[in-house]
This record gives C-alpha cells, sequence and structure tokens, in this order.
C-alpha cells in the first residue's frame, strides 16, 4: 500500500544540517507535538511523523514529504500554510505543509 503523504518545506534548527539527511528515504523516530514539552516531558498529544527530504535548497531550509503513521493521526491539520515543530529529544525543525 502506497503511503499518503503532504509536501512540506522544512526550516532545520538546532545545528541540523539538512545534508546529512539521506533524500528519498523515510526518517524515523520524529514527533509532532500538539501541546507543549516541558523538561523532557510531553504535555498534550503527541503523534509519530515520518520525513523523507526530497531536495536540500541552502544550508537550513529542504522540500520534504511528511506523513502521520496512523490513521488515527490528526492528518485534517495537514492543510498548505499549516506549520508546526518537529521534535526528536529537542525542536529540530519547523515545517510549513505547502
Amino acid at each position: 500500500m502506497e503511503r499518503r503523504y503532504c509536501k512540506a518545506i522544512i526550516e532545520w534548527i538546532n545545528g541540523k544540517d539538512p545534508n546529512k539527511f539521506p533524500l528519498n528515504e523515510w526518517l524515523h523516530d520524529i514527533v509532532v507535538i500538539f501541546g507543549e514539552v516541558v523538561g523532557k516531558i510531553i504535555h498534550g498529544d503527541a503523534w509519530t511523523v515520518l520525513v523523507r527530504v526530497t531536495e536540500v535548497i541552502d544550508e537550513s531550509h529542504t522540500y520534504a514529504d511528511v506523513a502521520f503513521i496512523v490513521e488515527e493521526a490528526p492528518w485534517h491539520l495537514l492543510e498548505p500554510g499549516y506549520s508546526f515543530k518537529l521534535w526528536a529529544g529537542r525542536d529540530i525543525a519547523a515545517v510549513t505543509i505547502l
């Protein structure tokens, strides 16, 4: 079954170099938090997402595909212009759906 995904632009932060990510491969262990993180504890909903970098734009931006791993996730939020942060132990990127 083909995975459903959304096109996005990602701004990588906290020293993440997008040139180190493999192109066109799904990255795992990334979370979208709908709430807040206090210390390292998530308060609110969190959903695991897959990210596939499709093109490096510059030293901190890429085009990518993003996908939740379960249908129960809030897919309805992934509309053009919607922004959210990616978290992997700390904020690593800001995503805007295209």
